[in-house]
């Protein structure tokens, strides 16, 4: 990326945010009780009010933390999830840079342990991420798309050739570090200069469904990603500012769809089948909720979603 200065030793916290001032205050409390402290904190906002900049004036948390704080304000071209970290990129001065959502809420010595990995493994690992403290073994929906051959094996943290990300969180294993193939975009500490040199996809706009794994998969090239079980915290999935069920189930199919193209490597046919039935079959999946009228207006609207992204894809592969 254009504009990169030279770095400093230290840990920058990057958090795009988009109308969640009270997420974001929550964020900052579990912050600033972290034995780690950030060297700096970029927080970059796309709400249309000054909600956010008026929390970070006043709350106690982020009052502390003041000094190492910078607030940007955007809207226009710099608005979206990827092009907000991508306008935080140009500004950090430090050799590593943590992204975190808005979301979260960081367990004891998270920021702690995740620089510890990079640093004590400086030649090897590019990207460290976090488990989620909701860790579970493989449902049965997980094990029905393993035996309708949706996906080859059930190892967590790896993309299968189909195009389907496993989760993190049924992870087994009792190793501290555990090497995959893409970091939860929840939060992530990665090496600036590699960072830069990825950067995040701006064609993926606002909400940016899958970009986390966009940029793994491309960031992998410089080193291993790893998750760092003793770095622990909670995903709390705020429901404000996501956009609508058919714009989500647009995006699930449409943007995985060109990271596919981009991240199987030798990816032939029989792959490119392969997505199509992985995909068609975990879509039957979901439509199974149709049934229950609770869930009926959401899940119509996302299955509309992903058959208007296969028809735009499908337009766009025979032209």
């Amino acid at each position: 990326m254009s504009g990169a200065r030279p770095l400093r030793y230290g840990v920058t916290v990057v958090v795009p945010t988009y109308k969640r001032r009270d997420s974001l205050a929550r964020l900052f409390d579990s912050v600033v009780q972290q034995d780690r402290l950030p060297d700096e904190i970029l927080v970059v906002d796309a709400s249309p009010d000054d909600d956010t900049e008026r929390m970070l004036k006043t709350h106690a948390s982020a009052l502390a933390l003041r000094d190492r704080t910078k607030y940007w304000r955007v809207s226009g071209p710099l608005a979206g999830l990827t092009r907000q970290k991508n306008f935080a990129l140009r500004h950090v001065t430090t050799d590593l840079v943590a992204f975190f959502d808005d979301d979260i809420v960081l367990g004891e010595g998270c920021l702690r342990e995740m620089e510890q990995v990079l640093r004590r493994e400086a030649n090897h690992i590019v990207g460290v991420g976090c488990f989620t403290t909701s860790e579970t073994a493989p449902g049965r929906l997980w094990r029905l798309r393993r035996r309708l051959g949706v996906v080859a094996s059930l190892q967590a943290g790896t993309y299968a050739r189909s195009g389907i990300s496993i989760p993190w969180h049924f992870h087994p294993s009792p190793d501290l570090i555990v090497e995959g193939d893409w970091l939860p975009g929840c939060a992530q500490l990665v090496r600036t200069a590699a960072a830069r040199e990825t950067g995040f996809e701006e064609n993926f706009g606002g909400y940016a469904q899958g970009e986390d794994l966009d940029f793994s998969l491309r960031l992998r090239a410089k080193g291993k990603l790893v998750i760092a079980r003793a770095a622990r915290l909670q995903h709390l999935c705020d429901p404000g500012g996501r956009p609508d069920a058919f714009r989500v189930g647009y995006m699930e199919l449409y943007n995985r769809y060109h990271i596919h193209r981009r991240a199987i490597p030798g990816r032939g046919w029989r792959d490119a089948v392969w997505f199509a039935y992985a995909w068609t079959v975990d879509t039957l999946l979901l439509a199974r909720h149709v049934r229950s009228p609770r869930d009926w207006g959401r899940v119509t609207k996302q299955v509309a979603g992903r058959m208007a992204a296969a028809g735009t894809l499908l337009k766009k592969e025979m032209l």
